[in-house]
């Protein structure tokens, strides 16, 4: 038996066949173009990451060349904005703009870094104080004028050491020995003892040395940085051992 397809069934079944390889190819152009996309995004994640890698070397080591260290020191920096005071302790301790999340940690040293007066451009202007608690992306820094802040400093000039004693108001150096030869103008540094801040850092300098009532002398500190107006600060996460 002979069975004839007619005109319209031929074109029929060759539309069809086209439609199906039509879609066919839509299909595998979709998922051509969705793979194209999938690689881009993960081609554009691994540039930001090598970005922001290379952008966080070479801050660090900005950070490093403004504190004059080296590698062998066990330490990062990294800069931090100051957002907002303590309601409860206005004039005595602020909030960063970095908490635990960026590594920060509780004693972390706080320096602030602006202009230097010498014209050489930027640098560590001095000792502001310490980070007293933290959050995920946020800690607070209780400045040495804290009657809760105390530092041990030297005078470099003469190689006596001392305890930076906030006074709320004002900064004092106290246990200087009675035959301290401190006097105004010496310079104030951290001296490395109490394990919180590295030695050398800035501290300031005498503005006046009296006897106090405990029997020691003392002297009464000029901060390096005014604190009440630090903006930009230089967090130190010290590597301890216990990390």
């Amino acid at each position: 038996m002979l069975y004839w397809i007619s005109p319209v069934e031929l074109v029929t079944g060759e539309s069809m066949g086209y439609v199906s390889g039509f879609g066919e190819k839509l299909v595998s152009m979709v998922q051509a173009h969705r793979e194209n996309a999938e690689l881009r995004e993960k081609v554009l994640k691994a540039s930001l990451l090598e970005t922001q890698y290379n952008e966080l070397v070479q801050e660090n080591a900005r950070l490093r060349g403004l504190l004059n260290l080296n590698d062998s020191v066990p330490f990062t920096a990294q800069s931090a904005r100051v957002v907002g005071r303590d309601p409860l302790n206005w004039t005595h301790a602020v909030w960063l703009n970095r908490g635990l999340n960026d590594g920060v940690r509780r004693d972390s040293p706080v320096l602030a870094v602006g202009p230097m007066d010498s014209g050489a451009g930027e640098g560590v202007r001095g000792l502001v104080g310490r980070i007293s608690e933290c959050s995920g992306n946020a800690s607070k820094a209780l400045l040495m004028s804290d009657p809760l802040s105390s530092v041990a400093v030297s005078i470099p000039r003469i190689g006596e050491l001392g305890l930076a004693q906030g006074q709320g108001s004002y900064i004092t150096v106290e246990y200087l020995e009675l035959t301290s030869q401190a006097q105004p103008g010496d310079t104030v540094v951290t001296s490395g003892q109490g394990g919180v801040f590295p030695a050398g850092l800035p501290v300031g300098t005498l503005s006046h040395v009296e006897v106090s009532p405990s029997g020691f002398r003392r002297a009464v500190l000029k901060p390096s940085v005014s604190l009440g107006g630090v903006r930009e600060v230089l967090i130190l996460n010290m590597a301890r051992a216990k990390d």
